[in-house]
């Protein structure tokens, strides 16, 4: 799988955090190709699942990266998750 980043990366120079969740979304994905299985609508079939689009995996990797904005770690927070300190 060829790195697809998401539809905002100029943000990641800027924003930390947006880089950390784009960053470790590419790794866990081109492992474990995560988004294929997450999208994959077979019943248990067997085999390896259907191919992600180049717009699926830049869809996902916005949506991961945003999770690491202001924003989206507000929402995170709302729904009671909290960043633990390291």
């Amino acid at each position: 799988m060829k790195a697809i980043k998401g539809l905002q990366a100029h943000r990641l120079k800027g924003h930390a955090e947006e880089l950390a969740f784009a960053q470790a979304w590419e790794g866990k994905n081109e492992r474990g190709k995560i988004l294929a299985h997450l999208l994959d609508t077979r019943d248990l079939q067997g085999g390896l699942p259907p191919t992600p689009s180049d717009r699926d995996y830049a869809v996902a990797a916005t949506v991961i990266q945003w999770l690491g904005s202001h924003v989206g770690e507000c929402f995170l927070r709302d729904m009671g998750y909290v960043k633990g300190k390291t």
